[in-house]
């Protein structure tokens, strides 16, 4: 009979099986719909019992008190990893999410480095015309200087904030890039103040 096969074979094998499962291994000849009815039966007199994990159905034949199945048991824990990992692994895409989002809301390389080179450009270009003026056998009014002196710290002042941005988001893919800092600089096309032999100071 259908019962007594099934059971005794859930019986040898000692671990969960699926309704399927019992089916290819000893059902059969008998079809699917007796197979679950005999599961349903066995499962009402207490022989196997019964546990749904999602959608899947998994039978098992009932332990001697305060025992559990081996093969439950490891069942449970392999999900229980697997829910784990799953857990670590979404809480890590969400770390590198919000990494992103906040690197796309600055200024990207590219465009730190072109405008502090245009800032050190117009740096260059007011102190050639500042020395050109110096040498001007007609020395400029009180009021040019200040007026150039002024223009000077501000252009300065401009190209400190842009060098700074720039060196903040350096800093920032530094964070986890896995090569040097020299490296990334090398590998984007950054020039520093050192590389080029520019000072600030003596502007």
């Amino acid at each position: 009979m259908a019962t007594n096969a099934i059971y005794n074979f859930l019986k040898d094998q000692n671990r969960p099986f699926s309704a399927n499962d019992v089916l290819e291994n000893v059902g059969k000849e008998y079809g699917k719909a007796a197979v679950q009815k005999t599961l349903d039966g066995l499962v009402e007199k207490g022989k196997i019992f019964e546990k749904l994990y999602g959608k899947q159905r998994i039978y098992c034949v009932t332990q001697e008190e305060n025992q559990v199945g081996e093969g439950v048991r490891q069942f449970d824990q392999k999900i229980h990893g697997l829910t784990e990992n799953l857990k670590r692994v979404a809480n890590e895409l969400q770390t590198k999410m919000t990494d992103l989002q906040a690197l796309q809301g600055k200024i990207t390389t590219a465009e730190a480095k072109r405008q502090r080179d245009e800032k050190r450009d117009e740096i260059l270009h007011i102190q050639n015309k500042l020395k050109a003026l110096q040498d001007e056998p007609n020395p400029i009014t009180a009021e040019q200087k200040i007026k150039i002196e002024s223009e000077h710290e501000k252009h300065l002042k401009e190209f400190r904030k842009r060098k700074r941005m720039c060196m903040d988001i350096l800093n920032s893919i530094l964070e986890n890039y896995p090569k040097t800092k020299k490296h990334l600089f090398e590998e984007v096309g950054v020039e520093t103040d050192e590389d080029v032999g520019f000072k600030v100071e003596s502007f």
